[in-house]
């Protein structure tokens, strides 16, 4: 599908035309569980990276959670081995859904990409030592910063005449792709997503995509619930009025012995208790929500009703170049994701707005300015 051409705004000269390490730059901060907007030392591209200049980032759930309980999962991922290493004392730079522009390369790459064109990514960074995740470590600062490190296996180019925040919100979709592949769907199950932001949304396109009907959605948001039909849920409901279980169960009347097959998109406590009382017996429950709070459990419960639990996950590179072929082919549309949009001088206002889920499924912060146009209003 044709996009037609983004407007874009006139940006400063590409950084290899600078002085290459002399640069102080500008970012939003997190340190000690607050953030900031503040210089950054200009970050510099080792071996397999390239330097990019942002033009978009989203605010994603995980960075709020990061914000809030960084400390918590820094100590879980030194003491379990996991990839979120970095000091909470130090300064990091998070966000992860991004698209920027080309402006240099380290050592041992390949240079596939010309200088100026603009990229998206994975969020991993392959290194000597292993993973880290990019906007989860000190040394790999994400994409609330002007300037901003990523991996060359792992970027993609972004398709001519698609729009920079479309490109960045391919990362969200890529873990709907992920979820819905993960889940991998049998033919006596039928979907019931429980929580419609962005990952929400992007499992309903990825379901529909795969012909997974039908698909039943459920958020208390009605500006979500609306975007939930959009993406191609059969019934979106408000859980304060109708239970889920006993719309899934009247949308599949005509079927035979169905299966529930639940996404908890949700990640906040409580949710997957609820999930075990009201859930059919035999229902699988998919968890994709990035819960980052204690979450006692009753299992019995579970384990009387014969549920099986299925945990998280990270997208692949396949997934992401679905996500990314499902929207240069306009099957997915994720433009109306994006309710706000800021400057890096407004960063943390629209950090702050981002949390409202009754206005917003995704903030873009745009250190480098107007990335698209229109914009939104803010």
């Amino acid at each position: 599908m044709a996009h037609p051409p983004p407007k874009r705004a006139a940006l400063p000269p590409p950084l290899c035309q600078l002085i290459t390490g002399s640069l102080i730059v500008r970012a939003m901060i997190l340190r000690d569980g607050r953030l900031r907007v503040d210089e950054f030392p200009e970050p510099t591209p080792g071996p397999g990276l390239l330097l990019l200049r942002t033009l978009a980032c989203g605010v994603c759930a995980t960075d709020i959670h990061l914000q809030r309980h960084g400390q918590r999962l820094a100590e879980w991922s030194k003491q379990s081995g996991g990839v979120f290493r970095f000091d909470p004392q130090r300064d990091l730079v998070m966000g992860h859904e991004v698209c920027g522009e080309v402006l240099d390369y380290g050592p041992e790459t390949r240079r596939r990409i010309p200088v100026g064109a603009r990229v998206t990514s994975t969020s991993i960074i392959p290194h000597a030592q292993g993973l880290a995740v990019m906007g989860h470590d000190n040394l790999y600062p994400g994409g609330f910063g002007e300037f901003m490190l990523l991996a060359e296996s792992q970027v993609r180019a972004v398709p001519d005449g698609m729009p920079t925040g479309v490109a960045a919100l391919c990362e969200p979709l890529s873990v709907g792709f992920q979820y819905q592949r993960a889940a991998n769907p049998q033919a006596d199950e039928a979907p019931l997503v429980i929580g419609c932001g962005a990952i929400g949304l992007g499992l309903i396109a990825a379901l529909r995509c795969a012909g997974v009907r039908p698909i039943v959605a459920s958020d208390p948001a009605p500006q979500r619930r609306e975007q939930a039909l959009r993406a191609g849920a059969d019934l979106a409901l408000d859980p304060a009025h109708t239970p889920p279980f006993e719309a899934w169960k009247k949308i599949n009347r005509t079927r035979k012995n169905p299966r529930a097959l639940v996404f908890e998109c949700v990640g906040v406590p409580g949710i997957l208790n609820q999930l075990f009382a009201a859930a059919p017996n035999a229902s699988r429950i998919v968890m994709a929500g990035f819960c980052m709070e204690p979450d006692p459990l009753f299992l019995a419960g579970a384990h009387s009703k014969s549920i099986n639990l299925q945990l998280g996950g990270s997208p692949r590179p396949e997934d992401f170049d679905a996500a990314l072929r499902s929207l240069d082919a306009g099957e997915v549309d994720v433009e109306p994701w994006i309710t706000g949009r800021a400057p890096l001088t407004d960063a943390l206002r629209a950090f702050e707005d981002a949390q409202d889920p009754t206005r917003h499924t995704r903030m873009l912060i745009e250190p480098a300015g107007v990335a698209d146009a229109p914009r939104p209003a803010f």
